[in-house]
């Protein structure tokens, strides 16, 4: 049993050792195998010291036995000592053998003696393994105090490695940490200027969309905001100003000239008051100040003209003072499905044709949004200008208004090409229908 016991002590130790070296920080489970080492080492103890006790009081009892068996030799010997008399020793050595029973008692003496003998043996052998045992004992002692202190050495280095461990990852976490805020906070900047250009740019636009809805209101509303008759066409209209003419219910206005004959306005530029730099959906609805600048709208233009071709004409004026005009005889703009082709003929004036000899007739009208000019090259997007392009324009009176002390780039301003050419912008044009 005790050597079953040593062997699965050693095993447990080895099982010890080997998962001290594969495991570095299973701090937990080392604890737990030095409580059971030292559960097993008292266990071995209390075994040796029951075996010990046991062996003692064997010891004792046989001790005990042979006394007792001395003292019942002693006894006999006494009493037959006892039945000898001295005055008859004569006799006595005279008489015969067999009457003395000395032969059987010290044939038992001997025998006890041989017993004690071999108890004594037997007690030295005993003594002899206890020795071995204690030995042994003494041995394993050592080697389990060794076993111990290795493995305590083993449980600190650990502990120290787990530290060191915990350490170098709080310092790469403290690292991350720090590299995380700094490139969140730089994001957050160049997030917080993006988010401001944008809202700037949106508050602008809002700002430009509140302007055109204010401008641009249903026919119910014109009917109740605008005072006066209504009109079949601006005929008739003994003054200049907005008017609702039918079948539409559209607001336009109406400019009656010299001759009173009333046109009805398309477009008019006065002053950059009015942004023309729009989209497709813009120019198809109209934008502007009927009174100042504005556009009427692609879809109320072919309205007006899709029945009938109307007489076209436009009023220019330069900053030197000069004035001239063109009058086309037949004008009208086809749907949007068609994408609001141009068609003009019957030139008369004083500007010079523009629109016909600057192969503007036919075609489609054209915004940065919507690139419907014949070459690759978006006109509308390179010259800031709205209109009818072909390649690119010789006409252009939806371009960027240039004010008389401005700069005028080359292809960008209000242009019609006969009297400004390209680098000349226009102060004042009106476009109107009859």
């Amino acid at each position: 049993m005790f050597h079953l016991k040593r062997k699965m002590l050693l095993y447990v130790l080895y099982l010890v050792f080997l998962d001290t070296v594969s495991t570095s920080r299973n701090t937990r489970r080392l604890d737990r195998l030095e409580d059971d080492v030292l559960k097993i080492r008292n266990d071995i103890i209390g075994d040796l010291k029951n075996e010990l006790s046991d062996l003692r009081k064997d010891l004792k009892e046989e001790t005990d036995l042979i006394r007792g068996d001395i003292s019942t030799l002693f006894k006999m010997l006494s009493e037959s000592s006892g039945q000898v008399d001295r005055h008859k020793i004569e006799e006595v050595s005279q008489a015969p053998q067999g009457s003395c029973n000395c032969g059987a008692i010290f044939s038992l003496y001997d025998n006890i003696l041989n017993a004690f003998k071999r108890e004594k043996s037997e007690n030295v052998m005993v003594r002899k393994a206890f020795n071995e045992m204690r030995k042994q004992h003494e041995d394993f002692d050592s080697r389990l105090k060794g076993a111990e202190m290795k493995l305590r050495s083993d449980i600190h280095k650990n502990k120290n490695e787990t530290n060191a461990d915990i350490t170098a990852t709080q310092k790469l976490l403290h690292t991350i940490q720090s590299d995380t805020r700094a490139y969140c906070d730089d994001r957050l900047m160049h997030l917080n200027e993006s988010l401001t250009n944008r809202s700037l740019n949106t508050l602008q636009e809002i700002s430009r969309i509140t302007s055109d809805i204010a401008n641009l209101k249903t026919s119910n509303e014109i009917l109740k905001n605008v005072s006066g008759e209504l009109i079949w066409r601006c005929d008739g209209v003994a003054l200049s100003g907005e008017y609702i003419i039918n079948p539409y219910g559209m607001k336009v206005y109406c400019d009656v000239d010299s001759e009173n004959k009333g046109w009805i306005v398309i477009q008019r530029r006065m002053d950059g008051s009015v942004d023309f730099n729009r989209s497709w959906a813009d120019y198809k609805a109209g934008f502007g100040n009927l009174k100042g600048e504005f556009w009427l709208g692609n879809e109320i233009i072919y309205k007006l003209t899709k029945d009938k071709p109307k007489e076209l004409r436009i009023d220019m004026e330069m900053f030197n003072g000069k004035k001239r005009y063109a009058l086309y005889s037949k004008f009208n703009v086809s749907s949007e499905s068609e994408k609001y082709q141009l068609y003009a003929e019957g030139y008369t004036g004083d500007a010079g044709d523009g629109i016909i000899s600057g192969d503007h007739v036919g075609q489609s009208f054209s915004t940065f949004d919507a690139d419907n000019d014949p070459l690759e090259v978006c006109c509308a997007c390179r010259y800031g200008g709205w209109w009818y392009h072909y390649a690119c324009f010789v006409v252009n009176l939806n371009g960027k208004y240039i004010k008389e002390n401005e700069t005028v780039p080359i292809h960008y301003g209000i242009h019609w090409h006969p009297i400004t050419w390209y680098i000349y912008s226009l102060k004042f044009v009106q476009i109107k229908i009859h």
